[in-house]
């Protein structure tokens, strides 16, 4: 994604929300991102259904805190950080439900089906499936920080504004995510 492209989206957000004129800047809100922040809402939480319905949270959540948009991020920050925290929710959720489920289930599977080994060269779908399943076994915390990262193509910079830490600390932490994929990718191959 050329974030380039969504800079008219931005300007038009922009001057719609200086005007007062929130629903104008939802709609262009929604042109702009809908394809890209359904596509991050998907990847972090591994699930298209679930992906689609979170970005429509996201776009809700972001209607309800335009009046205090006080224009110190780009919009594309503040999208993000609004998407990132509806995903993080969606997946706390998740895990209650999931500890509910186990609550009330007394059997569930004990073993879970474990692919073949890629082989070299293999299809990129393949490898693309093994990248994806390791990131659902990485912890809330690095799966999000890599989709920012990877996915979206956020800088380092605005990952760092939306974290509220240091762009060395969204380093560091990519660096740690990063390697915590590749042994896990490692394990399960």
């Amino acid at each position: 994604m050329k974030w380039e492209q969504l800079r008219p989206y931005d300007e038009t957000v922009r001057h719609t929300l200086a005007a007062r004129d929130f629903r104008g800047a939802l709609e262009a809100l929604v042109r702009g991102y809908q394809h890209v922040v359904v596509g991050f809402c998907t990847n972090m939480l591994g699930d298209t259904t679930q992906g689609e319905e979170v970005a429509q949270e996201v776009f809700l959540s972001a209607y309800r805190a335009m009046p205090g948009f006080r224009g110190q991020a780009s919009v594309r920050t503040w999208l993000f950080a609004i998407a990132r925290k509806q995903c993080l929710k969606a997946l706390r959720d998740r895990g209650r439900r999931s500890r509910l489920e186990h609550d009330q289930q007394q059997t569930i599977a004990s073993t879970v089906h474990r692919q073949p080994p890629a082989a070299e060269g293999e299809d990129p779908e393949v490898k693309l499936q093994l990248v994806k399943q390791g990131l659902s076994q990485l912890d809330k915390a690095q799966r999000a920080l890599l989709m920012m990262h990877y996915d979206t193509g956020l800088p380092v910079a605005e990952i760092a504004h939306i974290l509220g830490i240091s762009p060395v600390s969204v380093r560091r932490r990519l660096a740690r995510a990063l390697q915590r994929l590749r042994e896990v990718i490692r394990y399960d191959a």
